[in-house]
């Protein structure tokens, strides 16, 4: 009964001093943080692998404009639907194609859409591909 008494008394002791605690809650928080940032970087690391970039065929009309997010989406059951967000550094009015190739360097489809934008504009523009075109985002992607 004396032990019993003896521990319950050293155990609220314990929890009861402030800097036990205090240095409870500092490591629980580090703890969290860093569980926090290695899920961070690891949702990063996804992110990256699976990236999709276009490249620019060389032509003074695509010298202005550059990418931001790149979506493949779904339309009739396959990914054929990209959707590039276009900044315009300068005026275009002219038609944009995206030749697409599989990790063979085969060939595998191509998309035309009529692109008018001003100087400063910014938008999404869709490149519908035919639907037997089943994209991959590893795939190579070129804009000419």
């Amino acid at each position: 009964m004396r032990q019993s008494l003896l521990i319950v008394i050293s155990v609220l002791c314990f929890a009861c001093n402030p800097n036990v605690k205090e240095k409870i809650n500092t490591v629980g928080e580090k703890a969290g943080e860093v569980v926090g940032e290695a899920a961070k970087g690891v949702s990063r690391g996804i992110e990256n692998a699976f990236e999709i970039t276009i490249q620019k065929k060389d032509s003074v009309a695509l010298r202005d404009i550059s990418f931001g997010k790149i979506l493949l989406s779904d339309s009739g059951g396959t990914d054929n639907k990209l959707s590039v967000y276009i900044i315009f550094h300068a005026d275009m009015n002219r038609t944009m194609t995206i030749k697409v190739f599989d990790n063979a360097e085969l060939e595998i489809g191509r998309a035309r859409t009529t692109v008018s934008a001003k100087k400063d504009d910014a938008t999404y523009v869709d490149f519908l591909f035919d639907p037997h075109t089943n994209m991959d985002r590893d795939h190579k992607f070129i804009i000419e």
